[in-house]
């Protein structure tokens, strides 16, 4: 394999050394290491010894298996941008991972090793077993990884949720598993397919390049490829590494306190018809304390612009992509829902803001079918109000009331026609002057509450102008409480 130009770093990988920390040691280490046993192996043989050792310097051969790239592991050339990424975006983490992609071009040129190995035993009429070769990936994260821990004082785990991810490349070999396609053992087949208007190859993944040599026989692999490798010319080069933290969630209650703004930025073609939003209120301050890429803003259920949120507030949860500060404390979370609370004083008010797990969030979205929700109502009736129509309404205080659905017309762009059962769990009512008075229901979830009042144009039966057969329509709508424990760890 030093024939071949192959460094010592990958001879060990293909003697099936598992012990990564022999790949720490420096290339001259390893070829003394090297010369010892081919020294040794040629004297049993009574064949001349050839000195073998090479010196760290610009003359050395470009590794063929691996294009330098382990040779490279733990230098600062793999290493600065790495450090300069995670320096300059101040990622505050104590762990990391990391997300490998190697040149698909190693996968050919490793497989033309392992023929070539194989072509020789065979000359001598012996066998090899090459079932215990090391892919290059496993001492590369080893060493790569190592060198991370040292310079950056994070500690290495499969677990973690900071993924430093480095897509490396090999211009002059990025093509060479087209010589599969040459193959017919292999059966490797290309499609050109298009993706955003462009015409691409699809169906040449390393998993497919793999799966293709395995089926090829040597014989056919060396009439085709080159057999050993043929000496490289170039070495590795790398994309600009991406350092991500996976998601975290922060969740609490919000109270919506205006008539003229939206749940979340209500634009469409590119006009805003609601001035701001609650995810916008609160988000946008939170943006800065995780210094994060963006948020998404999910909520347990929603309520329209002109209806207020007050009680105890509607649950909800921001996603916090890519934080560059994954956790804040509780007082830090504290003072973030203060800010918001003080700036936003007029439109929204914040409650009981608090970290939560993803495993949480399964709690908002049951919650949008099994919630029960409380409103107030200020209705219009074209009679008027008497003791005998609040006594109507009344009767339903203790008592449910089922009725039939069908999709409201305001929302049929948005939802399936259908006609949907929904339970009405309690309403009272009170008399204001002569046409008006308010109602206080709990329902079930999903009920739309001004279609239950106006009728919809005979969409919901029985709506209440049919209870009070009269005319009856809703000026202004409450949400009181939504009947969720959120956050779950809040007492």
């Amino acid at each position: 394999m030093l024939d071949i130009k192959c460094c010592a770093r990958c001879i060990f990988r293909f003697l099936g050394i598992r012990d990564y920390k022999c790949y720490a040691k420096s290339e001259e280490v390893l070829l003394k290491i090297l010369n010892r046993i081919r020294s040794t192996l040629q004297e049993d043989s009574q064949h001349p010894s050839t000195n073998i050792l090479l010196s760290k310097t610009q003359d050395k051969p470009i590794c063929t298996t691996c294009f330098d790239l382990i040779y490279h592991a733990d230098t600062l050339e793999c290493l600065w941008p790495i450090i300069e990424s995670f320096n300059s975006h101040n990622f505050q983490v104590k762990t990391f991972n990391l997300s490998i992609t190697l040149p698909s071009g190693i996968i050919i040129n490793n497989h033309s090793v392992k023929v070539y190995i194989r072509q020789k035993f065979r000359e001598r009429n012996l066998t090899v077993d090459l079932s215990n070769v090391i892919d290059l990936k496993e001492p590369f994260k080893y060493l790569l990884g190592w060198s991370i821990e040292k310079e950056l004082d994070l500690n290495h785990s499969f677990q973690s949720p900071f993924i430093i991810s480095i897509e490396y490349y090999h211009g002059i070999t990025q093509q060479n598993h087209l010589i599969l396609t040459r193959i017919p053992s292999a059966e490797f087949k290309l499609k050109k397919v298009r993706m955003k208007g462009k015409a691409v190859w699809t169906g040449d993944s390393r998993n497919n390049i793999i799966a293709a040599l395995e089926k090829v026989p040597d014989s056919d692999f060396i009439s085709i490829g080159n057999c050993p490798p043929l000496e490289e010319k170039e070495r590795w080069k790398n994309y600009f590494p991406i350092l991500e933290h996976s998601a975290v969630y922060v969740g609490g209650r919000y109270i919506k306190l205006s008539r003229e703004i939206s749940q979340s930025p209500w634009i469409i073609n590119g006009e805003r018809l609601a001035k701001t939003s609650v995810s916008e209120c609160s988000g946008e301050i939170l943006r800065e304390k995780f210094r994060c890429d963006d948020y998404n803003f999910v909520a347990a259920g929603r309520e329209d612009v002109n209806v207020r949120m007050l009680g105890n507030g509607r649950p909800f949860y921001f996603e916090i992509i890519n934080p560059r500060k994954p956790f804040l404390s509780q007082q830090e979370l504290d003072d973030a829902q203060k800010e918001i609370n003080e700036t936003q004083k007029d439109l929204i008010q914040i409650n009981h803001l608090t970290m939560v797990t993803e495993r949480d969030l399964v709690i908002i979205k049951e919650g949008e079918e099994t919630k029960r929700k409380t409103y107030s109502a200020l209705i219009w009736i074209s009679k008027i109000v008497t003791p005998e129509i609040i006594d109507k309404i009344n009767q339903y205080q203790d008592k449910e009331l089922t009725i039939q659905q069908q999709t409201p017309i305001r929302v049929l762009q948005r939802r399936a026609q259908m006609i949907r059962p929904k339970i009405i769990y309690s309403m009272k009512a009170e008399a204001l002057e002569n046409h008006f008075l308010t109602m206080q229901l709990q329902t079930e979830a999903g009920t739309y509450i001004k279609e239950f009042i106006h009728g919809d144009l005979g969409r919901t039966k029985p709506s209440l102008g049919d209870l009070l057969d009269c005319y009856a329509d809703i000026l202004a709508l409450d949400v009181l409480e939504v009947d969720l424990k959120w956050p779950p760890n809040n007492n």
